[in-house]
């Protein structure tokens, strides 16, 4: 669908700062301030004029500014109430469908009824996620990705690692396979400390995901699949056939090897050594009603 940008991008109100020693660690709250990042996200966004964009923790309103500027139309979600009084002055020179601030927590937001509208023109998401949410945030929005084009993401460099992990390295494990599944996932580019206030102590990366409509290889169930892939790498040294025998306990250790030998499987396999695709399998191949 076709965007439109407004004729003209009302100016912001002037901006306000958090102090570092009045941000909130229990909300993960590290402000970013580094106007050289914020456009490298702007840029790796890719926002078409007049595209809605929805930000996870707008915080002090940098990046909302930044996209605004882009001409996006900003819907911005954010948990922390001392923020919402100055978040609405700062951006009152907008319209509400330009920039609407939903006040609440993100993961407990009604997503279908805040997006119903927008089935059919999927919204991008960009944001300075907290870190300590990083996982279940990307898992909400892969659960309502009908809703979604893309996500930029700002996250903490250890997490994207996992996310970017290749089958067989030490990364690679439940995040790795949880997200590929659904999305196409590219690398960005690494963050400074020195880039927010209160610096975090660790580096930061931006990923760009890509939203896919089916699974990556289809699923038959994916709820076992998804018991497999944490049983498999609750126990990521064993060989698999251990802890997929607490898994399946009706099968006895014999009767599981056969049926990992008989699909071309070895039970001496270590989880990280299995690609998605191969777990795919194994899950089908293992899941209730499947015969012995």
């Amino acid at each position: 669908m076709k965007h439109h940008r407004p004729s003209s991008v009302p100016e912001a109100s002037a901006p306000f700062k958090v102090s570092a020693r009045r941000a909130k660690k229990r909300l993960g709250q590290h402000f970013l301030r580094d106007q050289s990042v914020i456009a490298r996200i702007i840029a790796l966004a890719a926002l078409g004029a007049g595209e809605r964009v929805l930000e996870i923790g707008p915080g002090e309103g940098v990046l909302s500014a930044a996209l605004l500027q882009s001409g996006a139309r900003v819907l911005a979600v954010e948990t922390d109430a001392d923020l919402w009084a100055p978040l609405e002055n700062r951006f009152c020179s907008f319209t509400a469908e330009n920039f609407s601030l939903i006040r609440g927590d993100f993961l407990k937001t009604d997503l279908k009824a805040l997006l119903a509208s927008q089935a059919n023109d999927p919204v991008a998401v960009v944001a300075n996620i907290p870190y300590q949410i990083t996982t279940p945030i990307l898992f909400r929005l892969i659960k309502y990705r009908q809703f979604f084009s893309r996500a930029i993401l700002m996250m903490q460099e250890e997490v994207a690692a996992r996310l970017l992990a290749e089958t067989g390295s030490r990364d690679y494990g439940r995040l790795t396979i949880g997200a590929g599944l659904y999305c196409d996932i590219h690398s960005g580019f690494k963050v400074s400390p020195a880039a927010f206030s209160p610096r975090p102590k660790v580096w930061s990366r931006v990923l760009r995901f890509e939203f896919l409509d089916q699974p990556r290889y289809p699923v038959a169930d994916p709820l076992f699949f998804e018991q497999l892939v944490n049983t498999l790498f609750s126990q990521r040294r064993k060989q698999i056939i251990k802890p997929l025998k607490g898994l399946l306990p009706s099968l006895d250790r014999e009767q599981l090897a056969a049926k990992l030998l008989g699909a071309g499987i070895s039970p001496e396999l270590r989880p990280a050594t299995l690609s998605p695709a191969e777990l795919v399998h194994l899950a089908d191949l293992l899941r209730p009603g499947q015969k012995v």
